[in-house]
Protein backbone atom coordinates (compact mmCIF):
# COMPACT_ATOMS: atom_id res chain seq x y z
CA UNK A 1 0.00 0.00 0.00
CA UNK A 2 3.17 2.63 0.72
CA UNK A 3 3.85 2.34 -2.73
CA UNK A 4 0.10 2.81 -4.42
CA UNK A 5 -0.11 5.97 -1.63
CA UNK A 6 3.58 7.25 -3.16
CA UNK A 7 1.73 6.64 -6.46
CA UNK A 8 -1.56 8.37 -5.93
CA UNK A 9 0.62 11.88 -4.63
CA UNK A 10 2.83 11.39 -8.09
CA UNK A 11 -0.47 11.61 -10.25
CA UNK A 12 -1.94 13.90 -8.75
CA UNK A 13 0.48 16.27 -7.98
CA UNK A 14 -0.37 16.83 -4.22
CA UNK A 15 3.31 18.26 -3.35
CA UNK A 16 3.89 20.39 -5.76
CA UNK A 17 3.89 23.77 -3.72
CA UNK A 18 4.44 22.35 -0.19
CA UNK A 19 6.17 19.87 2.00
CA UNK A 20 4.79 20.53 5.22
CA UNK A 21 2.10 18.11 5.79
CA UNK A 22 -0.47 17.27 8.58
CA UNK A 23 -2.75 14.14 8.63
CA UNK A 24 -6.42 14.85 10.05
CA UNK A 25 -6.17 11.98 12.35
CA UNK A 26 -9.09 10.27 13.87
CA UNK A 27 -7.68 7.21 14.82
CA UNK A 28 -9.68 5.26 12.75
CA UNK A 29 -7.77 2.41 10.29
CA UNK A 30 -7.99 4.90 7.50
CA UNK A 31 -6.15 7.90 9.22
CA UNK A 32 -3.76 5.51 10.97
CA UNK A 33 -2.82 4.13 7.82
CA UNK A 34 -2.37 6.97 5.75
CA UNK A 35 -0.35 8.36 9.21
CA UNK A 36 2.25 5.73 9.10
CA UNK A 37 2.54 5.46 5.23
CA UNK A 38 3.40 8.91 5.24
CA UNK A 39 5.68 8.47 8.17
CA UNK A 40 7.58 5.53 6.34
CA UNK A 41 7.60 7.86 3.15
CA UNK A 42 8.45 11.06 5.23
CA UNK A 43 12.35 10.82 4.02
CA UNK A 44 11.45 9.71 0.43
CA UNK A 45 8.96 12.32 0.14
CA UNK A 46 11.21 15.04 1.68
CA UNK A 47 8.40 16.08 3.77
CA UNK A 48 7.52 17.50 7.33
CA UNK A 49 5.06 15.31 9.01
CA UNK A 50 2.22 16.33 11.85
CA UNK A 51 -0.99 15.46 13.03
CA UNK A 52 -4.42 17.25 14.39
CA UNK A 53 -7.14 15.40 15.59
CA UNK A 54 -10.97 16.65 16.45
CA UNK A 55 -12.74 15.28 19.46
CA UNK A 56 -16.68 15.74 18.36
CA UNK A 57 -17.24 15.31 22.01
CA UNK A 58 -20.85 12.96 20.98
CA UNK A 59 -19.73 9.53 21.92
CA UNK A 60 -18.99 10.25 25.77
CA UNK A 61 -16.01 7.95 27.08
CA UNK A 62 -15.18 6.63 23.17
CA UNK A 63 -14.49 9.78 22.16
CA UNK A 64 -11.87 10.49 24.58
CA UNK A 65 -10.84 6.87 24.07
CA UNK A 66 -10.13 7.99 20.74
CA UNK A 67 -7.91 11.24 21.28
CA UNK A 68 -6.29 9.19 23.84
CA UNK A 69 -5.82 6.57 21.31
CA UNK A 70 -4.11 9.49 18.83
CA UNK A 71 -1.43 11.18 21.83
CA UNK A 72 -0.32 7.78 22.54
CA UNK A 73 0.10 7.30 19.00
CA UNK A 74 1.77 10.44 17.82
CA UNK A 75 4.07 10.40 20.79
CA UNK A 76 5.37 6.63 19.97
CA UNK A 77 6.01 7.84 16.06
CA UNK A 78 7.16 11.44 17.68
CA UNK A 79 4.81 13.12 15.29
CA UNK A 80 3.47 17.05 16.70
CA UNK A 81 0.33 16.92 17.51
CA UNK A 82 -2.90 19.22 17.28
CA UNK A 83 -6.03 18.88 18.82
CA UNK A 84 -9.18 20.37 19.07
CA UNK A 85 -11.61 19.49 21.99
CA UNK A 86 -15.50 20.65 20.91
CA UNK A 87 -19.12 19.82 21.99
CA UNK A 88 -20.48 19.49 18.47
CA UNK A 89 -23.94 19.47 19.62
CA UNK A 90 -23.81 22.90 20.81
CA UNK A 91 -23.05 23.89 17.36
CA UNK A 92 -26.01 22.34 15.16
CA UNK A 93 -28.55 24.66 14.67
CA UNK A 94 -32.40 24.34 13.32
CA UNK A 95 -32.42 22.08 10.19
CA UNK A 96 -28.59 20.63 10.79
CA UNK A 97 -26.98 17.06 10.49
CA UNK A 98 -24.61 17.02 13.41
CA UNK A 99 -22.15 15.35 10.63
CA UNK A 100 -22.29 18.36 8.55
CA UNK A 101 -21.67 20.43 11.14
CA UNK A 102 -18.90 18.18 12.55
CA UNK A 103 -17.31 18.42 8.98
CA UNK A 104 -17.81 22.51 9.10
CA UNK A 105 -15.65 22.15 13.01
CA UNK A 106 -12.85 19.72 11.03
CA UNK A 107 -12.32 22.26 7.93
CA UNK A 108 -12.57 25.19 9.95
CA UNK A 109 -9.77 24.13 12.46
CA UNK A 110 -8.09 22.97 9.18
CA UNK A 111 -7.79 26.93 8.30
CA UNK A 112 -7.30 27.79 11.43
CA UNK A 113 -4.01 25.62 11.05
CA UNK A 114 -2.46 27.94 8.77
CA UNK A 115 -1.92 27.86 5.13
CA UNK A 116 1.51 27.22 4.77
CA UNK A 117 0.73 23.67 5.44
CA UNK A 118 -1.43 20.90 3.27
CA UNK A 119 -3.49 18.59 5.16
CA UNK A 120 -3.77 15.02 4.26
CA UNK A 121 -7.16 13.12 4.80
CA UNK A 122 -8.00 9.87 4.94
CA UNK A 123 -10.86 8.89 2.78
CA UNK A 124 -10.45 5.96 0.14
CA UNK A 125 -11.69 4.58 -2.56
CA UNK A 126 -14.51 2.70 -0.68
CA UNK A 127 -15.20 5.93 0.70
CA UNK A 128 -15.45 7.43 -2.82
CA UNK A 129 -17.81 4.71 -4.06
CA UNK A 130 -19.95 5.38 -1.17
CA UNK A 131 -20.23 9.08 -2.26
CA UNK A 132 -21.00 8.35 -5.96
CA UNK A 133 -23.50 6.05 -5.14
CA UNK A 134 -25.35 8.31 -2.25
CA UNK A 135 -24.89 11.01 -5.42
CA UNK A 136 -26.70 8.80 -7.51
CA UNK A 137 -29.26 7.86 -5.25
CA UNK A 138 -30.04 11.67 -5.27
CA UNK A 139 -30.54 12.51 -8.53
CA UNK A 140 -27.38 14.10 -8.65
CA UNK A 141 -25.57 15.91 -12.13
CA UNK A 142 -22.08 15.27 -13.65
CA UNK A 143 -20.28 16.58 -10.33
CA UNK A 144 -22.14 14.31 -8.11
CA UNK A 145 -20.33 11.28 -10.47
CA UNK A 146 -16.70 12.95 -10.08
CA UNK A 147 -17.16 11.89 -6.10
CA UNK A 148 -14.40 12.94 -3.99
CA UNK A 149 -11.68 15.38 -5.45
CA UNK A 150 -7.98 13.55 -4.90
CA UNK A 151 -6.79 17.25 -4.55
CA UNK A 152 -8.56 20.49 -3.46
CA UNK A 153 -6.93 23.58 -2.58
CA UNK A 154 -4.65 22.60 0.60
CA UNK A 155 -6.02 19.11 1.13
CA UNK A 156 -4.85 16.37 -0.51
CA UNK A 157 -6.56 12.49 -0.18
CA UNK A 158 -3.52 9.76 -0.80
CA UNK A 159 -5.54 7.09 -0.15
CA UNK A 160 -8.13 7.73 -2.91
CA UNK A 161 -7.14 4.92 -4.45
CA UNK A 162 -7.10 2.25 -2.01
CA UNK A 163 -9.68 0.40 -0.51
CA UNK A 164 -10.71 -0.38 2.47
CA UNK A 165 -9.93 -3.85 2.77
CA UNK A 166 -5.83 -2.78 1.48
CA UNK A 167 -6.17 -0.50 4.38
CA UNK A 168 -6.88 -3.12 7.12
CA UNK A 169 -4.35 -5.55 5.47
CA UNK A 170 -1.91 -2.88 5.73
CA UNK A 171 -2.55 -1.75 9.74
CA UNK A 172 -2.39 -6.06 10.61
CA UNK A 173 0.65 -6.30 8.26
CA UNK A 174 2.38 -3.61 10.23
CA UNK A 175 0.69 -4.45 14.20
CA UNK A 176 -0.94 -1.22 13.64
CA UNK A 177 -3.74 -0.54 16.29
CA UNK A 178 -6.33 1.81 15.86
CA UNK A 179 -10.06 2.57 17.22
CA UNK A 180 -13.33 1.83 15.55
CA UNK A 181 -16.43 4.32 15.67
CA UNK A 182 -19.16 2.38 16.92
CA UNK A 183 -21.56 4.22 14.76
CA UNK A 184 -20.05 2.37 11.32
CA UNK A 185 -21.22 -0.47 12.63
CA UNK A 186 -24.67 0.44 12.70
CA UNK A 187 -26.94 0.91 9.37
CA UNK A 188 -28.97 3.75 10.43
CA UNK A 189 -27.51 6.14 8.06
CA UNK A 190 -27.82 5.64 4.15
CA UNK A 191 -23.57 5.41 4.27
CA UNK A 192 -23.84 2.84 6.37
CA UNK A 193 -26.40 0.75 4.53
CA UNK A 194 -24.55 1.23 1.47
CA UNK A 195 -21.43 -0.10 3.06
CA UNK A 196 -23.10 -2.84 5.05
CA UNK A 197 -25.65 -4.30 2.61
CA UNK A 198 -25.88 -2.66 -1.22
CA UNK A 199 -22.05 -2.24 -1.88
CA UNK A 200 -21.23 -6.04 -0.98
CA UNK A 201 -23.90 -7.20 -3.78
CA UNK A 202 -22.56 -4.83 -6.28
CA UNK A 203 -18.98 -6.65 -5.91
CA UNK A 204 -20.74 -9.83 -6.42
CA UNK A 205 -21.28 -8.52 -10.16
CA UNK A 206 -18.27 -6.32 -9.95
CA UNK A 207 -14.98 -7.64 -7.20
CA UNK A 208 -13.05 -4.19 -8.98
CA UNK A 209 -16.13 -2.09 -7.74
CA UNK A 210 -14.18 0.65 -6.26
CA UNK A 211 -11.35 0.53 -9.12
CA UNK A 212 -14.25 0.79 -12.09
CA UNK A 213 -16.01 3.76 -10.13
CA UNK A 214 -12.76 5.48 -9.16
CA UNK A 215 -12.10 5.54 -13.36
CA UNK A 216 -15.48 6.91 -13.81
CA UNK A 217 -15.11 9.22 -10.87
CA UNK A 218 -11.97 10.72 -12.49
CA UNK A 219 -13.00 10.88 -16.04
CA UNK A 220 -16.75 11.96 -14.86
CA UNK A 221 -14.20 15.21 -13.02
CA UNK A 222 -12.31 15.86 -16.46
CA UNK A 223 -15.22 16.71 -18.18
CA UNK A 224 -16.74 18.51 -15.16
CA UNK A 225 -13.47 20.61 -15.36
CA UNK A 226 -13.83 21.32 -19.24
CA UNK A 227 -17.55 22.10 -19.12
CA UNK A 228 -16.95 24.57 -16.01
CA UNK A 229 -13.99 26.36 -18.04
CA UNK A 230 -16.42 26.67 -21.09
CA UNK A 231 -19.13 28.24 -18.90
CA UNK A 232 -16.75 30.37 -17.27
CA UNK A 233 -15.56 31.90 -20.38
CA UNK A 234 -19.36 32.09 -21.49
CA UNK A 235 -20.08 33.77 -18.63
CA UNK A 236 -17.13 36.66 -18.77
CA UNK A 237 -18.59 37.37 -22.41
CA UNK A 238 -21.88 37.91 -21.41
CA UNK A 239 -21.20 40.19 -18.64
CA UNK A 240 -20.99 43.83 -18.79
CA UNK A 241 -20.49 45.85 -15.15
CA UNK A 242 -21.96 43.31 -12.94
CA UNK A 243 -25.38 42.81 -15.43
CA UNK A 244 -25.37 39.81 -18.02
CA UNK A 245 -26.62 39.93 -21.56
CA UNK A 246 -29.97 38.00 -21.77
CA UNK A 247 -29.48 37.17 -25.54
CA UNK A 248 -26.00 35.86 -25.65
CA UNK A 249 -26.84 33.62 -22.24
CA UNK A 250 -29.93 32.44 -24.23
CA UNK A 251 -27.69 31.20 -27.10
CA UNK A 252 -26.09 28.77 -25.27
CA UNK A 253 -26.66 25.26 -24.97
CA UNK A 254 -28.64 24.61 -21.21
CA UNK A 255 -25.78 22.63 -20.09
CA UNK A 256 -23.65 25.16 -20.29
CA UNK A 257 -26.18 27.59 -19.42
CA UNK A 258 -27.25 26.00 -16.40
CA UNK A 259 -23.87 25.92 -15.23
CA UNK A 260 -23.43 29.76 -15.96
CA UNK A 261 -26.41 30.08 -13.90
CA UNK A 262 -25.18 28.25 -10.74
CA UNK A 263 -21.48 30.67 -11.40
CA UNK A 264 -23.80 33.53 -11.29
CA UNK A 265 -25.67 32.61 -8.12
CA UNK A 266 -22.75 31.69 -6.02
CA UNK A 267 -20.98 34.61 -7.34
CA UNK A 268 -23.75 36.26 -4.97
CA UNK A 269 -23.85 34.42 -2.31
CA UNK A 270 -27.67 32.50 -3.44
CA UNK A 271 -27.72 28.89 -2.21
CA UNK A 272 -27.89 27.08 -5.45
CA UNK A 273 -30.57 24.65 -5.24
CA UNK A 274 -31.81 22.64 -8.15
CA UNK A 275 -35.08 24.60 -7.85
CA UNK A 276 -32.96 28.26 -7.75
CA UNK A 277 -31.28 26.95 -10.74
CA UNK A 278 -33.83 25.85 -12.83
CA UNK A 279 -36.30 29.25 -12.19
CA UNK A 280 -33.00 30.94 -13.25
CA UNK A 281 -32.78 29.53 -16.29
CA UNK A 282 -36.41 29.78 -17.15
CA UNK A 283 -36.64 33.67 -16.23
CA UNK A 284 -33.53 34.05 -18.91
CA UNK A 285 -35.29 31.66 -21.13
CA UNK A 286 -38.38 33.47 -21.26
CA UNK A 287 -36.57 36.74 -21.26
CA UNK A 288 -38.67 38.37 -18.00
CA UNK A 289 -39.44 37.43 -14.61
CA UNK A 290 -38.01 37.98 -11.10
CA UNK A 291 -37.27 35.48 -7.99
CA UNK A 292 -36.62 35.89 -4.95
CA UNK A 293 -34.43 32.96 -4.56
CA UNK A 294 -33.19 33.83 -0.62
CA UNK A 295 -34.06 36.79 1.80
CA UNK A 296 -33.30 40.48 0.92
CA UNK A 297 -31.42 39.17 -2.59
CA UNK A 298 -34.01 39.33 -6.41
CA UNK A 299 -32.83 37.90 -9.46
CA UNK A 300 -34.34 39.81 -12.37
CA UNK A 301 -34.49 40.42 -15.97
CA UNK A 302 -34.84 44.17 -17.09
CA UNK A 303 -33.50 45.58 -20.62
CA UNK A 304 -32.65 42.59 -21.71
CA UNK A 305 -30.08 42.05 -19.06
CA UNK A 306 -30.18 39.90 -15.77
CA UNK A 307 -29.55 41.51 -12.48
CA UNK A 308 -28.81 40.45 -8.85
CA UNK A 309 -29.50 43.00 -6.40
CA UNK A 310 -29.53 42.69 -2.71
CA UNK A 311 -33.10 44.59 -1.72
CA UNK A 312 -35.79 45.15 -3.30
CA UNK A 313 -36.08 48.64 -2.87
CA UNK A 314 -32.62 49.23 -4.74
CA UNK A 315 -33.99 46.58 -7.40
CA UNK A 316 -36.97 49.12 -8.59
CA UNK A 317 -34.22 51.78 -8.92
CA UNK A 318 -32.74 50.43 -11.59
Amino acid sequence: MKEKVKSTISKFDMLTDCRKVTVALSGGADSVALLYSLYLLKEELGISLSACHVNHNLRGEESDGDELFVRRLCRMLDIPLYVRNIRVSDYVGKHESIELVARRIRYSFFSELGNDRIIATAHTASDNCETVLINLIRGTALSGMCGIPPKRDNVIRPLIDCTREEIEQFCRENSLGYVTDSTNLSDDYTRNKLRLGIIPELKKINPSLMAAVGRMSQAAALDDKYLDKLASDEKEKACKDGKYYVPALCSLDECILRRVATMILEENDIPTSTLTITKTVQIIKDGKGKINPCQFKFVQIRKKHLFVVTDETKFRKI
